[in-house]
């Protein structure tokens, strides 16, 4: 509950200066991008939750607790980041992914890993968009100098959560 506390505040705070600034902006962003958005992400979003209740019935809890549950440790941070690197799908998909895993029992710095991974390392995105366009010698650099965030991402998470 805090977390959507923080977003909406920050969202109204951002807003009021976008407003005081320019009204015409604030109409432009208010009126024109986030109805264009909400015209694509509301009708796809009643099929991912489904999509991703059918996941959380198909696949056995204790399977995906023992992979990476809280326990796993860093092998479950590492099975984590392999299974979000594989995930084709945008974060219409992705997301309920990790809700169903999660309720499944996966840790929290292994879904942080997760979606950490599927943001950076998605490997479709790479070969459909990134070796076409930038060749693979940019490509390797860019996966050599990213692979380490899923598992810092992870660490952070953890350290947050033993705070908390």
């Amino acid at each position: 509950m805090e977390s959507l506390i923080f977003v909406w505040s920050v969202a109204i705070v951002l807003g009021f200066i976008t407003w005081r600034r320019s009204t015409f902006r604030f109409r432009e962003a208010t009126l024109g991008y986030a109805w264009q958005q909400a015209f694509v992400v509301l009708p796809r979003m009643p099929i991912a939750l489904v999509a991703a209740g059918f996941i959380t019935e198909l696949l056995p809890q204790e399977t995906i607790s023992g992979m990476i549950g809280a326990d796993s440790g860093w092998t479950g941070v590492l099975i984590a980041t392999a299974l979000g690197a594989i995930i084709p799908s945008g974060p219409i998909i992705s997301f309920p992914i990790a809700i169903a895993l999660y309720d499944l029992g996966a840790g929290l710095p292994q879904l942080v890993a997760f979606l950490t991974a599927w943001s950076v390392f998605a490997v479709h995105r790479l070969l459909m968009w990134e070796v076409p366009l930038m060749g693979w010698g940019f490509c390797w650099r860019r996966l050599a100098s990213s692979l380490p965030l899923p598992f810092i991402a992870a660490g952070l998470a953890a350290l947050v959560a033993a705070v908390r």
